[in-house]
Parts: structure tokens; sequence; C-alpha cells
């Protein structure tokens, strides 16, 4: 299966300028342990004191003039969600304090779409994807999927966003340290004057040996292949996908 990525926004721990995202993705430069959330200009000023840092990733990276515009379907991704709020209401919860009605309702998987949504106006059916550490992936195969659904009879692009945070120190017992990290493609079915890349999803039909199998982030994989143009296999364990930058420059 192949989608073209025709508009890309990422964040990655503080980092969204695709010349200091290509100097991580080449090793050259290191990710700081501190961070600021980032500011979503569109989203309304008044609002944004009630965001996590986790939603205000998200809108960000949602800042892309088609998503903003052009009222299209949404796959949104998380592993975790917002899980540092999560906590807060539980450890509200075990002393016995009122839940706050505003916190909880923020802290559901699908809660930052809906405020995407309601901002943009946005009416299009959304879809949210949690499927373990084959979360990015699994995403990425919805999406794809929609954009081969919405190919006749007109071609409709599909919005797709990933978001995952460093998990809170309740869990790090279960999970390893990693970057916060946000992204946000345009997809379509078909190649258009700006896409950007292709990429090729395939099911793995042959086992893969332990070691050859996916031993970082999936999503980090994909950001370091983007900015580092590199065409290289990133495997799965159960599918792999690949990126073809020299189809997009013929």
């Amino acid at each position: 299966m192949k989608v073209y990525i025709n508009n890309i926004n990422v964040w990655l721990q503080g980092l969204n300028d695709a010349s200091m995202l290509t100097l991580w993705a080449k090793d050259n430069l290191s990710l700081s342990p501190e961070f600021t959330p980032p500011k979503p200009q569109y989203y309304p000023k008044g609002q944004l004191r009630r965001l996590s840092p986790f939603s205000k990733a998200v809108l960000h990276c949602l800042d892309i003039p088609q998503a903003l515009t052009q009222n299209l379907p949404l796959v949104f991704a998380s592993q975790h969600g917002d899980l540092a709020k999560t906590v807060s209401l539980i450890k509200d919860a075990a002393l016995g304090e009122d839940l706050s009605p505003t916190q909880f309702a923020l802290s559901v998987h699908n809660a930052t779409t809906g405020l995407f949504s309601i901002a943009t106006n946005n009416t299009a059916p959304t879809t949210t994807i949690s499927a373990g550490s084959n979360t990015f992936i699994e995403g990425l195969i919805e999406a794809a999927m929609q954009c081969q659904q919405n190919s006749s009879p007109v071609n409709t692009p599909v919005i797709y966003t990933y978001c995952d945070f460093d998990v809170p120190e309740e869990y790090r017992q279960f999970e390893e340290c990693k970057p916060a990290r946000c992204i946000t493609m345009i997809l379509s079915s078909t190649h258009k004057n700006d896409s950007l890349a292709a990429v090729h999803l395939t099911l793995n039909n042959q086992k893969i040996k332990r070691e050859e199998k996916q031993t970082a982030d999936l999503s980090l994989d994909f950001i370091r292949h983007f900015y580092s143009q590199s065409n290289k296999l990133i495997p799965s364990t159960n599918h792999s996908l690949s990126l073809d930058f020299n189809e997009c420059k013929k």
C-alpha cells in the first residue's frame, strides 16, 4: 500500500524547525531534557491556559493550512494519550478530592481532536487509534486505508496525527524514557505537485529475527528517516514502511 505525504509538521522535544530536525536526524544535535510546549497560533488565546503540554503539541502540529480550512477526515494515534493528566486525576481521586469535570473531560483519549474540530469547525469524521508499541504504524495504516477509500470519486486527503510524551514517573518501570514527539501529515492516495515523499507500507510475510526487529520507537525512526532523506526500510513487528523521495522529485 502506498500513500503520499503532501505536507508535514513535526514537533520533537521543543524542536519544530526543519533545519534543526535535520541536524538531529543526522546525529549533529542532541535533544534538551527541558522544553517549552508550543502555542498553537490559531487557537483562541483565552483558552490556551486550559490546555496541557500534550494538547498544545497536538494542536500546534495541526496548524497546516489544509488541516485548518478543508474539513478533512482526521486519524489521531497515541499510545498513552495525555497520561500525565490522567495520573493527576487518579491521585486526586485517591486523596478523596473532587475531580474537576473540565479536567476529566480533557483527559479522554480523543479530547484534543475534539478541541481541534471545535476550533476549526471541522465536521469530518475523526478516528482515534491506540495499539501499544505499534500505535504509530497502525495509525498510519488506518490513515492510508482511508486515503484509498476516499480516492473515488474525489481524492480526499486525510490528516494523520501521532503524539506521545514520555510517561510519568509512576510508569517508568514499564516504559523506557522517550522524548515528547508529535507528527501531523496530510496524506493522499495519488501523487500531487507538492508531494514530499511516498510512503510504502508492507506486511512482513517472513519472520524477522528478534535482533532485527524494531529496536527504537517507530515514530522517532520515521522522523529521523524523513529529515535525513533516507530510503531505508523501517521494520516493525508485523509491518514495514519506507520513504521514497525520488518518486516525488521527478
